[in-house]
């Protein structure tokens, strides 16, 4: 599946992927890196029961069928090789069969781990992965899908970049994919509530990154966005209700025009389906 693009710059890291390059670079890691402490007790001969360094594998195992169980698509050859990693460690064999077999399984995993990259989606958490939208976010993108149905395509993907960004916690990334965002429409007039969205989350994601309170004074939407926004402010709320309220209705926003006019983003979209639902019960 195509990564989130950034203009003109090529493919870049998925946003649901990012979070998950450790745990895949764990994967050869542990695996060859046991079976080069089998190597080693082989050849220096030491008197240590060699499934020891199966432990490895083992872990490299559960690691690769967690990163085939968060995937939209389920790859059942990952997700069982634990499996076969227990069964690697319980069955006694001889010291060059034993290395032999590790070497053989840490190529496996390796393998098994690329085709799991490239043929079976992005990472993502596996509870907010699914094939439909649904629930409030559902409805608040049908209630405005046609106030953004004309939104240019550009736009429609810095709008699913800056939210993908933000839902991941990469407060650096979706500030500077607003400001981006800000820059390519700063020409458009009248300012329209998705550029007003942009700036609000580029200055909550600009505050979160360089962990800054609250200001005195915070962007917010005029009363003229009101009819397209999922959760309006109500002037009775306290100022932190109100600051927090409108970052919520900024990324709802822009997942709402990013749904709408990126298609190729909804893969992307629904990966976060989860963070977006829990940002009608804030």
């Amino acid at each position: 599946m195509a990564g989130l693009q950034t203009g003109n710059t090529g493919l870049e890291k998925t946003a649901a992927e990012r979070p998950y390059w450790q745990l895949e670079l764990a994967v050869p890691l542990l695996s060859f890196g046991g079976a080069l402490l089998a190597i080693v007790f082989w050849i220096s001969n030491a008197q240590v029961d060699i499934r020891i360094p199966i432990v490895g594998c083992v872990l490299a195992s559960w690691a690769l069928a967690y990163l085939a169980w968060i995937r939209p698509k389920k790859d059942i050859v990952a997700l069982t090789t634990p499996i076969y990693s227990l069964i690697l460690i319980s069955v006694p064999t001889d010291i060059f069969s034993a290395v032999f077999l590790q070497v053989l399984y840490a190529v496996s995993l390796t393998l098994l781990l690329v085709r799991l990259k490239y043929r079976f989606g992005a990472a993502g958490t596996a509870a907010s992965l699914g094939k439909e939208l649904g629930g409030s976010l559902k409805a608040y993108i049908e209630q405005t899908r046609d106030a953004f149905r004309d939104t240019r395509p550009e736009a429609a993907h810095s709008a699913a970049l800056a939210f993908v960004r933000f839902a991941e916690g990469n407060y650096k990334d979706a500030a500077e994919s607003s400001r981006a965002a800000l820059c390519a429409g700063e020409n458009s007039q009248p300012v329209t509530p998705l550029m007003r969205a942009f700036s609000i989350i580029r200055e909550h994601s600009t505050l979160l990154h360089k962990s800054l309170p609250r200001p005195v004074e915070f962007l917010a939407f005029p009363d003229s966005d009101r009819p397209h926004l999922a959760k309006p402010v109500d002037p009775a709320w306290d100022e932190d209700t109100k600051f927090y309220s409108t970052l919520e209705n900024a990324l709802l926003l822009v997942y709402s025009v990013a749904w709408t006019a990126s298609e190729r983003d909804r893969p992307h979209l629904l990966a976060c389906q989860a963070f977006a639902q829990k940002l009608f019960t804030q």
